[in-house]
């Protein structure tokens, strides 16, 4: 008898800087500006040097600023 492993439906990607600017069309300065100033979701630190985004934060902050 095997063990499957599952994935939660509910689980919230973490999204690198990469992805990040990638989905929204900006390059990583103006990301880490929008950051910086606080006009942006928080980042996720993943390590000494990494950081991302939660999709959902992310899609949100779209989804106020589409109205």
């Amino acid at each position: 008898m095997t063990k499957s492993k599952t994935i939660a439906a509910d689980v919230d990607p973490i999204l690198s800087k990469r992805e990040v600017t990638g989905w929204l069309g900006v390059d990583k300065s103006t990301v880490d500006r929008w950051a910086r100033d606080g006009a942006f979701p928080p980042k996720v630190q993943l390590g000494p040097r990494r950081v991302g985004w939660q999709r959902s934060a992310v899609q949100a902050w779209l989804d106020s600023r589409a109205g």
